[in-house]
């Protein structure tokens, strides 16, 4: 039966296509640094199997060979006689050995004894991996103690300050090579999640390295905007300070401070002596904590470690932010971040880290939005398309206003502040691309403000 209606008005709306949905993906650190070699075990059961090869868990090619470090009768208990051997496979497997009597030098088939070993960590713990929980961290790299490889601390610091998620990257082979880290850092090509760079290291070559993959990745042929933040080596003097940030000079590089006095709780109460990476891990998860990438985090509490009151006299902390350093001080045991600005002081567009996050914010939503509405759609340029793509960048920017992500976008030409209108046009070179410009204003952070008063009688 066909379907009917009876007279009648109908009205439905139609989503206004000016109307752009900014939302992008979450953005979060990378903290690259130095991890465990091997795992360990620790009274594993092992049921006696009739065939003489009792084979252990997380052997395998991709494990490699295990080190049996202790067989025994029970959880604890002291090594066992010395009839059993390990057995290693073709394959990289291993398997406990045993020769002797059953119930006398060896169990029984069916009884259950206990082994511990190391074994090597798989491949897969040198692949660029997404946490969200500080107890996956610990599984994958280790606890926080003494001896703990030190990417576990940057990473749980990050994610203590607010880091919706932290991207772990552990150094495959020797952190001593600078090779290594390169090696590393290429593992982020493909990542388009990162915001920020952080390597738990102080060498100036590991360090512009890493500067380097930042620049490499924010160019607009790649998209993949993110900066980079760096500690410094313990004993690093203010004059050291200066002179590092006034070689790095770039907006894409933030430098911390201090580097010395640096402490934290482990969770078994161990006082742990920290570097100015770690600083800059709980920096980097201070910033991505932000619900908007206008939103400074100067004056803002950092937490997870503890730093001395008044380490340095205000002239000099003036002295290293004039000069491009974040100085993250504490008064009255309260940590803060003094000034947060990048290496690059030669303006507020260059220095403020919220304008220079705003300023990438821009460009991967206009990038990803104009992506979306007309590249590989099977569109051709006409007259009118490039007003048709002016008009949408100007919707996606009229939303970003709206949302209170920039202050305005232009409209006219003023050449006393630089604003322009937006204008599109076809490349007269190459006729398959439109060329777009246009002006933004940023929100900028409110740090000064200047009081002139009068007096009268």
């Amino acid at each position: 039966m066909a379907s009917y209606n009876p007279p009648s008005v109908q009205v439905s709306s139609v989503a206004n296509n000016r109307i752009i949905n900014i939302s992008e993906d979450v953005r979060i650190p990378a903290i690259v640094g130095q991890g465990p070699t091997k795992r360990t075990v620790t009274d594993y059961p092992i049921v006696r199997s009739s065939s003489g090869y009792d084979l252990l868990v997380n052997s395998g090619s991709s494990a490699g060979y295990i080190t049996l470090t202790k067989v025994a009768s029970y959880p604890g208990a002291p090594v066992s006689n010395s009839s059993w051997h390990l057995h290693y496979g073709t394959s990289g497997s291993c398997a406990v050995y045993w020769e002797g009597t059953a119930g006398s030098t060896m169990p029984r088939t069916g009884e259950t004894y206990y082994v511990s070993y190391h074994y090597p960590v798989p491949s897969s713990q040198f692949t660029p991996t997404v946490f969200t929980d500080s107890a996956d961290i610990v599984t994958a790299y280790g606890s926080e103690d003494s001896s703990t490889p030190n990417i576990t601390i940057a990473a749980n610091m990050a994610l203590e300050n607010g880091a919706p998620a932290v991207m772990c990257l552990q150094v495959s082979g020797s952190v001593s090579s600078d090779a290594n880290w390169t090696t590393a850092f290429n593992k982020l090509k493909k990542k388009s999640n990162v915001a920020y760079v952080v390597p738990v290291a102080s060498g100036s070559t590991i360090q512009t390295a890493a500067l380097q993959h930042c620049l490499v990745e924010s160019a607009p042929v790649i998209g993949h905007e993110r900066e980079c933040i760096f500690g410094a080596t313990p004993g690093t003097t203010v004059d050291t300070f200066v002179s590092k940030a006034v070689a790095l000079k770039n907006s894409r590089v933030i430098l911390v401070a201090p580097s010395d006095n640096i402490t934290r709780i482990s969770p078994t109460g161990t006082t742990l002596i920290l570097q100015g990476a770690h600083i800059a891990a709980a920096l980097a998860g201070l910033i991505t904590a932000q619900d908007k990438a206008i939103t400074p985090v100067t004056g803002k509490i950092i937490t997870g470690f503890t730093i001395p009151d008044d380490q340095y006299e205000p002239y000099d902390m003036n002295y290293m932010a004039a000069n491009g350093v974040c100085v993250i001080y504490s008064m009255s045991g309260i940590i803060k971040v003094r000034h947060a600005i990048t290496t690059d002081p030669t303006s507020a567009d260059t220095r403020e880290i919220s304008i220079v996050s705003s300023d990438d914010m821009v460009r991967r939503i206009t990038r990803e939005k104009l992506t979306d509405a007309y590249v590989g759609k099977g569109i051709v340029i006409s007259s009118s398309t490039p007003a048709a793509v002016a008009g949408t960048v100007a919707a996606i920017w009229s939303s970003l206003v709206r949302e209170g992500l920039i202050d305005n976008y232009g409209t006219k030409n003023d050449p006393t502040t630089g604003e322009v209108p937006i204008s599109a046009s076809q490349d007269p070179n190459e006729p398959t691309k439109i060329n777009v410009t246009g002006a933004v204003r940023f929100l900028y952070p409110l740090n000064y403000i200047s009081v002139t008063f009068y007096i009268y009688v």
